[in-house]
């Protein structure tokens, strides 16, 4: 394969999936009406095989929609971020997306707090619980400031590897670490990328 071929496949893969587009305004499990304003590659990050179903590792699975709530229902502005898989969005009607339309230029205000809302939801979060002293604490939280800004779970406890000593049951536990991520930030083994770690005496 040349290396011409190679980089185009790789932006091959990059690219959405699926029918709906940064800018368009859907509506998906949660009610409302939303605004499209990012598309990421949906990889799998482990091997599956259930109910019919199977896939690889680094399979290709769809893509992540962030969506950005505008409306409720019955056309009152609220605000909120979600992401969801791409199946889940479906777009609004021409008379709905002409409401919105129609309710911006009305009512600027509610325009520009839906432009100044967050563009991207809360992310996810995974724990530890470990028993440390309040001296110990304080040395691991020193440690973990030195990481990179995105690392992988395996990154983080080579890094630390001297605190692994006190992961423990959580009903032994004196301290919770928590680490941050979002699901389509993923390195090139397809797994999560972390960020800000935080550990909180419990």
């Amino acid at each position: 394969m040349s290396l011409f071929s190679i980089f185009r496949k790789q932006e091959n893969q990059s690219q959405p999936l699926t029918a709906v587009r940064v800018g368009d305004w859907v509506t998906q499990y949660s009610a409302g009406y939303w605004k499209v304003v990012n598309i990421f590659p949906k990889y799998a990050d482990e091997d599956h095989n259930s109910d019919g179903k199977s896939w690889k590792k680094g399979d290709r699975l769809g893509d992540w929609v962030i969506l950005k709530k505008g409306f409720t229902p019955k056309m009152k502005p609220s605000n909120a971020c979600e992401f969801v898989d791409a199946q889940w969005c479906k777009p609004v009607a021409n008379d709905i997306k002409q409401s919105i339309e129609a309710t911006f230029a009305e009512n600027p205000k509610a325009k520009a707090k839906f432009e100044n809302a967050p563009n991207m939801p809360k992310p996810s979060v995974a724990s530890a619980w470990m028993a440390l002293t309040d001296e110990q604490a304080e040395s691991f939280s020193e440690c973990v400031k030195n990481l990179p800004d995105r690392f992988t779970a395996e990154q983080f406890w080579t890094w630390s590897a001297s605190y692994r000593q006190y992961l423990v049951d959580p009903s032994k536990a004196t301290h919770i670490l928590y680490l941050f991520s979002y699901l389509w930030e993923i390195d090139e083994q397809f797994e999560p990328l972390h960020f800000s770690p935080e550990l909180k005496k419990l």
